[in-house]
């Protein structure tokens, strides 16, 4: 994949300027999050478009003693780092065999949302791999590393926090707690103790009115968040849906309502890989819960796609002798179905299809990445909900 990038493209910021508008190394960490490290602990205010938390804030402040460049090459290994975490994540997490662990580097790699967050020097890697670790280490019994994970990613975009809803499906309430504390010392504690209470007050106070002066997203060609699409191609078509703004996010969030019943189906029917599905599923919920819904945010993508890919080649083994068949099985046509949206959520997520339409800009206003998503989704639902469904009514 390396090798085709530097076929196609020849340089880095020729790659960049052909995936999207940033052509110089992390655009956002030298636009927003040095700037904001270096003044975090000697004004304690918020630099315009930053949208994270003071604590996150706090630990930008790392980079302010270290010149730019000096901190580019450091965020540049802690991104790569976060990259081999992630291929990593599903070795641990899915029991697949080595040639379908190298299957999903490959879908990893060539996967528009992880070079994207690579582009422009995002935290989409940083948080997925925290939820993901999350699942990995309550599989372990290491809960207390668990919960911190969760307070840290809340601590970005504040959307990981519909990630405890699986745990207080099955009422997990020590790892509620836990969560909670782990909450209260990233958001109150170590923001009140190194800039003050009165600062960091002043702080949220900043943040809730960026957050809600945030508007501007709703036309932004990046954002694969579900109202703004249908907006955009209404647009595109000649019509103006702009009053019905509101509607689309009470169908948005009621798909995302769904999401969370068929989590709890999973979590009920004790499937296996139950926490995994869980975290599966709100993963792809995020297109419809999150305002802006970048690509960077869809990192997990690559990662969907590999699960299900293993999943379907689970439903296809043949059972072995003595062993009854799983309960909820899905038959070979849903199976080919399953299939097919697969493959067309892998093609429009991929690197290679990117440079086939050759305009990210029109890339982004379609909302491939999107599409991609809602793909994976269904197909999600195809093969969960007879299994789920089957266990709860044989349980119950």
């Amino acid at each position: 994949m390396l090798a085709y990038i530097a076929y196609t493209w020849r340089t880095i910021p020729r790659f960049q300027a052909a995936i999207d508008s940033c052509s110089s190394p992390f655009c956002d960490f030298t636009r927003f999050y040095y700037p904001m490290g270096s003044a975090v602990l000697r004004t304690g205010t918020l630099v315009q478009g930053f949208m994270y938390s003071p604590f996150i804030a706090l630990l930008l402040a790392l980079f302010s003693p270290l010149a730019i460049n000096t901190s580019l090459m450091l965020w540049g290994f802690l991104q790569v780092g976060c990259v081999v975490l992630y291929l990593f994540l599903f070795r641990w997490l899915v029991p697949a065999g080595l040639r379908f662990q190298l299957i999903f580097v490959l879908i990893a790699l060539t996967s528009f949302p992880l070079w994207h967050n690579l582009s422009w020097g995002q935290v989409g890697v940083i948080t997925t791999v925290a939820m993901l670790g999350m699942v990995a280490l309550l599989e372990r019994g290491r809960r207390l590393s668990a919960a911190a994970l969760v307070g840290f990613a809340a601590s970005f975009k504040f959307f990981p926090l519909i990630f405890l809803a699986p745990i207080a499906f099955r009422r997990d309430f020590r790892f509620l707690l836990l969560a909670a504390l782990a909450l209260v010392a990233f958001f109150l504690v170590f923001p009140g103790v190194l800039i003050g209470p009165a600062d960091t007050l002043t702080y949220y106070r900043n943040l809730l009115a960026t957050f809600q002066a945030s508007d501007w997203v709703v036309s932004n060609y990046n954002s694969q968040h579900f109202p703004h699409i249908i907006l955009r191609l209404a647009d595109s078509a000649g019509l103006d849906l702009r009053r019905y703004l509101s509607l689309l996010s009470l169908f948005s969030f009621s798909i995302a309502a769904v999401n969370l019943a068929l989590v709890y189906l999973v979590q009920r029917a004790r499937l296996p890989h139950a926490d995994l599905w869980s975290v599966h599923l709100l993963f792809l919920s995020i297109p419809f819960v999150l305002k802006t819904s970048w690509p960077v945010d869809l990192v997990y993508i690559s990662f969907a796609q590999a699960l299900l890919a293993w999943q379907l080649l689970q439903d296809r083994s043949p059972t072995s002798a003595g062993e009854p068949p799983d309960r909820g099985q899905i038959p070979p046509t849903s199976r080919g179905v399953v299939l097919i949206l697969l493959i067309l959520s892998l093609v429009f997520s991929n690197i290679l299809f990117l440079n086939f339409i050759g305009n990210f800009h029109a890339y982004g206003f379609l909302g491939f990445i999107f599409w991609a998503d809602l793909l994976c989704l269904i197909a999600s639902y195809i093969l969960l909900l007879p299994r789920a469904w089957q266990h709860n009514r044989t349980q119950h």
